[in-house]
């Protein structure tokens, strides 16, 4: 009896250990995996001298019951032993080129499958194994049920003799179970450490706690899976309100934890080249109506109002007066629900909002709009917008212009800075225009002036003409009279 019960908990150590190492090949796979996708050392939860430690224990483990049991495969195990040790090196080169950020040498060895070559021999291997174990097996019992009914009387006198041998038996068999259970419980606690803890504090055997060690690191596997391919609505299944907290530190926790940042900088960069390419095409939109500075203010006032998703904006330009100090601003440009709209506005520097706004030089959000100020209208009337956003152009530190946008949703920051970015760039376009019409009309001045002296002078040339005429005939005249005189006197 004791002989067969000790040949299968052999079999069921070997089984137990060849469980151990695979599941030590995959923990060095997830915390490689994990690693590459965010580089924190904490997803490094597998290190490699663990990693080799394990290896070294387990075959150890395997080479003592092997001795034991009689059991030989000088083909398969020696290369079973070898891809271990090869994949803890491989491991080790992966971590070391993710530290190094060299991650064409990390896919490099990812791409070269090792697994295509290390599976034929495991499972060759496995299959050997198996069947010598349940051959074993099986010729224990056949030899302890032959011992039974052959001895039945010996082993009777045995019983009676024996009893302190068997008290023995018992205590050893009963420290065996109890030394597997703490062996089992400390996998458990392990597993609720370093993968997930799903707050169970009951044993449930070995079937249980190995086959949740397994489906936890695929779980990990396909969480990543679905992180790296940009899923950030994958949940992880068994977590809830009740266990979050006891998961905060361990792979599950920072594989939420990775994911929350990783979405989070996605929608950053997606509020980012937004922006750029609103900027892009605002600058493809001022470039087509820079010549004319009421075409100008309408085609930015349009974009802008289209590109922020707001139902109205009005862009008020500086008129500045050199003779005076009437400086105002004008409602150069209207545009609401995909139409223009012709409005002609004055305000004075300092009255209302707009006017405020051109002295503070600060954009203005308001979510709670005042009474009457403004209306968003339509076919179907009128309504006050949820969000009025108010914001200075400047040009070198100067305000050239202010835009005012009324929206039924409330602006976010991102669009509040793309709107003061692109300020810069309208009321640049704005100097340049209003400086082009200046220079436009001292051209056209200095044209003028041109034109009226060279009349001028053509005028002065047709008197200095005529002048001559005269002088001529005047000498022709005072000729002729000398010839006379000079010819009555002879």
């Amino acid at each position: 009896m004791s002989h067969a019960l000790e040949v299968k908990e052999q079999s069921n150590m070997v089984s137990v250990v060849m469980e151990e190492t695979m599941l030590n090949m995959r923990q060095m796979d997830i915390s490689a995996r994990g690693y590459a996708l965010i580089r924190n050392d904490n997803f490094l939860f597998w290190s490699i001298e663990d990693a080799r430690k394990a290896n070294r224990e387990n075959f150890h483990k395997l080479d003592s019951l092997f001795a034991i049991q009689g059991y030989s495969d000088p083909e398969n195990y020696p290369k079973l032993k070898a891809g271990f040790h090869k994949y803890a090196d491989m491991y080790e080169k992966m971590v070391t080129h993710l530290k190094n950020d060299d991650m064409d040498a990390y896919l490099a060895i990812l791409s070269n499958d090792f697994g295509r070559t290390f599976w034929p021999i495991n499972d060759a291997f496995s299959k050997r194994l198996n069947a010598f174990e349940d051959e074993l097996v099986n010729e224990a019992e056949e030899r302890y049920e032959s011992a039974i009914s052959r001895n039945t009387i010996v082993q009777l006198l045995l019983l009676l003799i024996g009893i302190p041998t068997l008290i023995l038996v018992l205590m050893k068999l009963r420290k065996e179970h109890k030394d597997r259970i703490a062996l089992l419980i400390n996998l458990r606690e392990n597993n609720k450490r370093y993968l997930f803890n799903d707050g169970d504090t009951q044993f449930r055997g070995a079937e249980k706690i190995l086959n949740s060690s397994i489906e936890n690191l695929k779980k990990a596997a396909n969480y990543v899976t679905k992180v790296s391919s940009g899923d950030y609505q994958v949940k992880w299944e068994g977590l809830d309100e009740e266990n979050s907290d006891l998961n905060k530190d361990n792979l599950a926790g920072q594989l939420i934890s990775m994911k929350e940042k990783m979405e989070k900088v996605d929608l950053e960069n997606k509020k980012r080249i937004w922006s750029t390419e609103g900027l892009s095409k605002l600058t493809e939109v001022i470039r087509n109506s820079e010549q004319d500075i009421k075409e100008l203010t309408y085609e930015v006032t349009k974009y802008l109002t289209k590109y922020i998703d707001a139902q109205q904006g009005s862009l008020f330009v500086l008129a500045e007066n050199e003779d005076s100090d009437d400086d105002h601003l004008i409602l150069s440009a209207v545009y609401a629900f995909d139409r223009k709209k012709f409005i002609n506005k004055r305000v004075d520097i300092g009255q209302g909002l707009v006017g405020q706004i051109y002295l503070e030089k600060e954009t203005l959000v308001l979510t709670e709009i005042p009474q009457k100020y403004t209306y968003i209208t339509s076919g179907l009337g009128d309504a006050t917008p949820e969000c009025l956003v108010i914001v200075p152009m400047k040009y070198n530190e100067k305000v050239q212009a202010i835009i005012e946008l009324a929206s039924f949703k409330k602006l976010e920051e991102h669009e509040v800075s793309f709107l003061e970015k692109a300020g810069e760039y309208i009321a640049s376009a704005i100097a340049t225009a209003q400086n082009n019409q200046i220079t436009k009309l001292l051209l056209e001045k200095m044209q003028s002036q041109a034109e009226e002296m060279r009349a001028q002078e053509e005028e002065l040339r047709q008197n200095m003409e005529e002048l001559e005429a005269t002088q001529e005939e005047m000498r022709r005249k005072e000729q002729l009279r000398t010839q006379q005189a000079t010819s009555e006197a002879e």
